[in-house]
């Protein structure tokens, strides 16, 4: 057994990470033999099949290919370039995320509400080739979704604010991407719309009243998240 030589808890399992602080085990001073003596408390993972899924991915997923590879066979025969196949892609795409993951796997509501925003911000940007005036996408639309976003899931985080671990990390990721149409917009030296403007001000208020009032469970959600 490991005892992790930060907070002195004993670890029963083989891992490198200590399970109650996060720190690093053999940056600390274990050993790599020392760990690889202490027993696992679960199974090895085994090799997935390389098809593996449900009937509804493989049917879907299969059509989605062929259905895309015409597309594209198509426009190249008679446009000569690539022209609507992305944006059909990236619907089917969307499709497909939308029903395997914010319905079926996103635990909680604002984790469905950021997944959809960088769903249609996809299918947003695919349209560039497609429309008149591609600027509207960085001006209006990817604005319009971000900020929509940040209202859904700030009223839900102040709903449930006694809980707030749980929604912060999802909250803190798309009040940065409200940065995204400023940024985009100065990069490619686009007079900066007053949504973009307006989304990447909330998006700032949104960071720095949650790293006020909730630095330390940031800090130590991040710990968690990404075992640091």
């Amino acid at each position: 057994m490991v005892k992790c030589p930060y907070c002195k808890v004993s670890i029963s399992t083989r891992t490198e990470v200590c399970p109650l602080c996060h720190k690093n085990l053999i940056e600390a001073g274990v050993s790599k033999d020392e760990i690889k003596k202490t027993p696992l408390d679960f199974p090895k993972r085994g090799k997935l099949p390389a098809l593996s899924g449900t009937l509804f991915d493989k049917v879907y997923l299969l059509c989605a290919l062929a259905v895309v590879l015409v597309a594209i066979a198509v426009e190249l025969i008679v446009l000569e370039k690539i022209f609507i196949s992305w944006l059909l892609l990236s619907i089917i795409g969307y499709f497909y995320i939308f029903l395997r993951i914010t319905i079926r796997k996103a635990n909680f509501f604002p984790q469905k509400v950021l997944v959809q925003a960088i769903l249609l911000s996809v299918v947003a940007i695919s349209t560039r080739r497609i429309i008149p005036n591609p600027e509207v996408i960085f001006e209006s639309v990817l604005p319009f979704i971000y900020l929509v976003s940040m209202i859904i899931i700030g009223i839900f985080f102040l709903i449930h604010y006694k809980k707030p671990s749980r929604y912060l990390l999802n909250l803190i990721t798309i009040a940065l991407l409200g940065f995204l149409p400023f940024l985009i917009d100065f990069a490619l030296d686009i007079h900066a719309h007053p949504l973009s403007i307006a989304t990447a001000s909330l998006g700032a208020i949104i960071l720095i009243m949650l790293f006020i009032f909730y630095a330390k469970i940031i800090i130590s959600e991040l710990k968690r998240s990404f075992h640091v």
